[in-house]
């Protein structure tokens, strides 16, 4: 969006990053749900992963500045790399539940007081 020129390639960057962002957050509290057994630890996580969006938010308005118009590079590089912060968390933390499910699955390990549970990748 900020590295285009014409207003066609604007809106349709809008339109992904839309598109997106409002496919991520339910893709991203249903991971977290699916992880965390006992109702209220998974209100609490709940409840915390949405806290945390709206600090997002609120910090948006301050790197995207201003003075920074009409390409807000910092803004958007912030963005990137808070976006690749979550792509490594995911992938080390699909690794660590596969790795657990394994020992599980040999009796090496129990996952959150349950044999029976499963994390789900």
């Amino acid at each position: 969006m900020g590295f285009a020129e014409s207003s066609a390639a604007r809106y349709f960057g809008v339109f992904l990053v839309t598109a997106g962002t409002n496919a991520n957050i339910p893709t991203a509290l249903a991971y977290q749900a699916n992880n965390v057994r006992g109702q209220w630890k998974r209100a609490l996580c709940s409840a915390l992963f949405v806290g945390f969006g709206g600090m997002g938010g609120i910090s948006g308005g301050t790197i995207f500045r201003a003075q920074d118009k009409p390409r807000y590079i910092p803004g958007i590089s912030a963005a990137i790399a808070c976006n690749c912060l979550v792509i490594i968390f995911v992938l080390g933390l699909s690794g660590y539940f596969w790795r657990a499910n394994k020992q599980a699955d040999e009796g090496r390990k129990i996952i959150e007081g349950s044999e029976s549970f499963r994390y789900t990748l």
